[in-house]
């Protein structure tokens, strides 16, 4: 994900920041300078004549925004509550499959949280679980009967 902000806010230049999906890295330039990382989630800019902090609260999954300048700048909005229990609606009956469907299940739930965040409209959202649902259980199912045939030859 990289997010590139130019407001009022960031003083009028370029913020860009960019986080790995699923190493979670960050990379942060402002004004074209790299910030360098002093902890987990506070960074430090430098320029010529002063040293400022910014402090990064969140990710990408459940919302990102960054505290610069005494301003808070949301990178990524919160998840709302239904594309939540929509992304366990997948997971939970993949795992019916054992650890299988669970693998599936986890994965394409958490696929289904980031793909939340593209849809504006609740249709497309319901539209994009079901099939997610419909696919991690023909996956789960699938994947299932083959271990147990390949376990279990004879029955």
């Amino acid at each position: 994900m990289k997010i590139t902000i130019n407001n009022e806010k960031t003083l009028n230049k370029t913020l860009e920041y960019e986080e790995n999906f699923w190493t979670g890295k960050r990379t942060i330039k402002y004004d074209g300078i790299n910030l360098t990382k002093k902890k987990y989630n506070l960074y430090e800019y430098k320029n010529e004549d002063k040293v400022e902090e910014f402090k990064i609260k969140g990710n990408q999954l459940v919302g990102a925004s960054i505290t610069m300048f005494n301003n808070e700048i949301m990178l990524e909005r919160k998840l709302y509550w239904y594309e939540i229990v929509l992304s366990v609606l997948v997971f939970l009956p993949c795992i019916l499959f054992g650890l299988v469907g669970g693998i599936f299940g986890g994965l394409l739930g958490a696929t289904n949280l980031v793909l939340m965040k593209q849809f504006d409209k609740w249709y497309l959202k319901d539209i994009t679980s079901v099939l997610l649902l419909a696919i991690g259980l023909c996956l789960s199912y699938i994947f299932a009967v083959l271990i147990f045939n390949i376990t279990f030859p004879y029955l």
